[in-house]
Formats: structure tokens, sequence, C-alpha cells
């Protein structure tokens, strides 16, 4: 074409149809190239992380399945030394109570002794049994201030809330001639049954009841070395009279089962770490390795194939902003516009392109 667009005829305004149906061709195959673009894009990236997820999942079940293994044998290995103590400890126990069976042995003799003694007594003189009793001892013979307490007991019992209790929860009526009543009977009641107690019993018994109160103090001190010597075989560390030699070796041995297993462990998870978890990803990637090759491979022809429709876009582009659209107009430059112009130059037999728009600018058309 000589000159621009304008003093051109019919075959140039079907030659600038065809250059545009050609650019609407390339936008097109952009847009289509642009979907499959991102379309890769995504399957790609799934692709990577679909193998990512498969590493992850697959090294953290094969790390499980090492600490599981090495936690079994260490839980058994935990209640085999929780089982040996406590036979330990039931051996222990019963090689104690054997020594503090014997050792207390000659006391317990002696205990018994005292004990029989002390009722025959009681029965050879005919003397009530409750004559051998701490609370007998604490109110017809009393010493220290562990009877004065009992006495002291025993009084508020008898005058005072033995009285209350009757003259408030038994006596239907309250009346303070009641009381001094109640207070009457039980002073009465109690104070000659005390007497009665010291003169039939205590003075009557005299002799007897001192020997059974010094046996008595001789049983409490006779129980008071049994419960020291007791105390004290139970506070011995001292083991090595009980003969638990087995059970500590066998216990020893178990401790030392117990670190090398964690230590063993720790290596195990270490050669994992270091060692495994990379060969398990290589072996997963490489197993992927081709289906994601060919994603990238035609991400990449995709990729250069658009990059060449850029490029062909942007040079026609400019090429007819150049040559054409400086002279017809935006408004002008599409195909449907360009066939109402061969349109007019055809039916009205005009030479150039300038007419056909002057033609079509008036509205003829």
């Amino acid at each position: 074409m000589e000159g621009n667009i304008l003093s051109g005829g019919l075959n140039d305004l079907n030659g600038l149809k065809d250059i545009l149906s050609e650019l609407d061709g390339y936008k097109d195959r952009n847009d289509e190239l642009v979907t499959e673009e991102a379309k890769l894009e995504r399957n790609i990236k799934n692709k990577e992380k679909a193998i990512a997820d498969e590493i992850a999942a697959t090294t953290k079940k094969r790390k499980d399945e090492i600490e599981a293994a090495y936690d079994e044998q260490l839980e058994k290995t935990r209640a085999r030394i929780k089982k040996i103590r406590g036979r330990k400890e039931k051996s222990k126990s019963a090689k104690i109570s054997e020594r503090i069976e014997e050792e207390t042995f000659q006391l317990k003799e002696e205990y018994r002794q005292m004990a029989l003694e002390s009722k025959a007594l009681l029965k050879q003189n005919k003397v009530p049994a409750f004559s051998n009793t701490k609370l007998f001892y604490a109110l017809f013979m009393p010493r220290g201030m562990g009877d004065l307490a009992i006495i002291a007991v025993a009084l508020i019992a008898c005058l005072l809330v033995l009285p209350c209790f009757i003259y408030f929860y038994v006596i239907p009526k309250e009346n303070m001639v009641y009381l001094i009543l109640i207070y009457f009977i039980t002073v009465i009641f109690f104070g000659g049954l005390y007497m009665l107690i010291d003169n039939n019993i205590k003075d009557r018994h005299k002799e007897t009841i001192k020997r059974t109160y010094r046996l008595r103090l001789q049983i409490i001190d006779n129980k008071k070395k049994r419960d020291k010597i007791r105390k004290g075989i139970l506070k011995d560390k001292d083991e090595s009279k009980y003969g638990l030699e087995d059970f500590n070796q066998e216990l020893t041995e178990l401790d030392n089962d117990l670190k090398s297993i964690s230590e063993q462990k720790k290596e195990a998870l270490s050669v994992f770490e270091n060692t495994t978890r990379p060969v398990i990803g290589e072996e997963i990637k490489a197993r992927n390795l081709d289906d994601l090759n060919a994603l990238k491979k035609e991400y990449a022809e995709v990729y250069i194939e658009l990059k060449d429709i850029d490029d062909k876009i942007k040079n026609l582009s400019m090429s007819i902003a150049n040559n054409y659209e400086a002279y017809l107009g935006k408004e002008l430059m599409t195909i449907e516009k360009l066939t109402i112009l061969t349109d007019i130059m055809t039916d009205n037999d005009l030479k150039s392109v300038s007419e056909a728009i002057a033609f079509y600018k008036e509205g003829n058309y």
C-alpha cells in the first residue's frame, strides 16, 4: 500500500481486516494460554505439596514406629523394675517382721508372763477385773498430769454433761427444782459409788491392787521398750542383714538396661533424622519425578508459546497503531466497522477509504 490507509482502496481495507483478525486470533490464543498456564501452575504446586505431604507423613510414621518399638521395651523394663521392687519390699517387710519378732521375743514373753500374773492375782484374791484399768488407777490412785486430766473429764461427764442431758432431753418440763434434784441424785449416786468402790475394793484389796499396779507399770514399760526396738528397726536403712542382694543385683541390671535402651533410642532417632529421613525424601521425590517433570515441561512449553504470542500481539498492536489507527481512529478499528466500510465502497463504487469514511460519517449508510 502506497501512502496511508485513507488513500487506499477496498483491498487495503480487506488487508487490514485480515490483520485485525490475525490479532484477535493471537489474543484468543493468549487467553487460552494464560488459563492453561494458571492451571499448570496449580497442578505443579499441588503435586509439590502432595510430595511434601507424603514425605512428612511417611517420615512421621516411620519415626513413630521407631519410637514405639523402643518405648515398648522401656515400658516392659519399667514394669519389670516395678515388679522386682514390689517383691523386694515384700521380702524386706517379711524379714523386718522376723527381725522385730526375734529382737522383741524376750520382751513379749515377759509381757505375757506379767499379764498372766496380773490376771492370776486378781482371780486368786477375787478382785474385779476393772480394778486393773487405767480409769480405775486414775480415779483411785492418781499419779501425774495424765491421771488428773482423766479425773477432770470424769467430773465434767458425771456432774455437768449427764445432769444437763437429763434436764434438757429427758425431763419433759424444765424446772429449777428438777435441776437441783438431778444434781443431788447424781452427786449422791456417783459419790456413793466412788466410796463403795474405794472401801470395798481399793482398801479391802490394797496389797493386791498395788501389786497389779506395779505389774501394769512394768507392762507399760515393756511395751515402750518393744515400740522403741520396732521403731529403731524400721528406721534402720541398712538392708545388708535382710538378704536382698539378688533383688538389688537384678534391679541394677534392669536400671542399666533402661539406660541402654534410652541411649539406643536416642541414637536410632539421630540416625533416622540424619540418614533415613533424607533417603525417604529422595525416594518419594524420585518416584514422583517423572510426573512432576512432565508438568514442568508442559508449563515451560506453554510459557514459551505465551511469551511468543505476547510478542506478536505487542508488535502487531504497535504496527496497527502506527500504520492504521492513527489515520482511522480507534472507533473504526474493528472488523465490524471495517466490514461496513467495505460494504459502503462496494455498494457505492467508491475508490478510496477516505470517501467511505466520509460517506459513513454523513450517515448515508
